[in-house]
């Protein structure tokens, strides 16, 4: 991923990071942080182990609490879930995230409309995957419930960044947690 050296990313982002000195408390901050930066409903990160195939949703925020808290969530990836969630197929061929603007409207290469409606119940979202020296280590994943939304060029830009930031983080995350 590479960055635009005329853009930098919003100050209170910034402070998320050098604020806090342990990666849950980066983490936990960045939640809300990223649903103000992106207007979104609901954010979260998904981390897991490349080796094992473990994952869990490690940390959740929602703007409302109507939108469930998927924290704790885990998955052991099977061979299938790549064909039962082409975003995770996607996944785990590229870093390169998806902006998908409408669920409904996106195509089955794309989403699997009732495996989205079911688990996340969201309508629009960010699938950004981190990936550290060849190996995905987690996705971040922002989201918005009841309408489309079209992601603008400033919430791609702060897509790169915050993977950029994130990528090093989540590996040493699993490391330590071994999520």
């Amino acid at each position: 991923m590479t960055h635009s050296t005329d853009w930098e990313l919003p100050e209170y982002l910034q402070a998320v990071f050098a604020e806090n000195s342990n990666l849950d408390a980066v983490f936990a901050a960045l939640m809300p942080a990223l649903c103000q930066a992106w207007r979104c409903d609901r954010c979260f990160l998904y981390l897991r182990n490349p080796q094992t195939g473990q994952g869990r949703i490690t940390h959740c925020w929602g703007t409302s609490p109507e939108w469930a808290d998927l924290s704790g969530s885990d998955w052991l990836e099977e061979g299938d879930i790549a064909s039962k969630d082409p975003l995770m197929a996607i996944a785990f061929r590229t870093a390169e995230p998806v902006f998908v603007e409408d669920i409904e409207t996106a195509g089955p290469e794309i989403v699997n409309l009732d495996y989205e409606r079911d688990v996340f119940q969201h309508r629009a979202l960010i699938h950004a995957p981190l990936y550290h020296e060849g190996l995905m280590y987690g996705i971040l994943e922002p989201c918005v419930f009841q309408q489309p939304r079209v992601w603008t060029e400033g919430d791609r830009r702060i897509t790169t960044e915050i993977q950029d930031r994130l990528v090093p983080l989540a590996a040493a995350y699993v490391r330590q947690q071994g999520t």
